[in-house]
C-alpha cells in the first residue's frame, strides 16, 4: 500500500488484494490517520482486483474510526469485483463511490 497527500486528502492505494492478510495493515493504517481531526482519505482501489469479507470490514472499520473523529473516508477507482461486492453487500449505500480519483478528492470541497 502506498499513501501520498494530495490537495489536502491523504490517498491510500491498495494493492492487488484486499484479504484478510492486508486488513489489519489497512485498519492500522487508518487508527494513526486518525488521531488527527477531520481527516480526510479515498482509498484507491485501482489496483485491487479481489477483495473478501476482511477487506470489507476492514474498510468499514476505517470509515467508523474516521467518523468518530470528524473524518470521512471515500472510495475511488473501484473495480468491477469491488463494485459487485459493494451492491452485494449494499456497502455502495455506506461508501460514497468514485469512478476516478480527481472526483474522490474534489468531493470533499462540495
Amino acid at each position: 500500500m502506498e499513501i501520498e497527500k494530495l490537495e489536502g486528502v491523504t490517498v491510500i492505494s491498495t494493492d492487488e488484494r484486499l484479504d484478510a492478510m492486508i486488513a489489519p495493515k489497512l485498519k492500522e493504517m487508518v487508527k494513526k490517520m486518525s488521531e488527527e481531526a477531520s481527516t480526510k482519505l479515498v482509498i484507491d482501489l485501482g489496483k485491487t482486483k479481489f477483495i473478501d469479507s476482511s477487506g470489507c470490514g476492514a474498510l468499514v472499520a476505517a470509515l467508523r474510526t474516521l467518523l468518530k473523529n470528524h473524518g470521512d473516508l471515500k472510495i475511488a477507482r473501484p473495480s468491477p469485483q469491488a463494485k459487485t461486492l459493494f451492491q452485494l453487500t449494499r456497502l455502495h449505500r455506506v461508501f460514497e463511490i468514485h469512478d476516478n480519483l480527481d472526483d474522490a478528492i474534489k468531493s470533499f470541497d462540495k
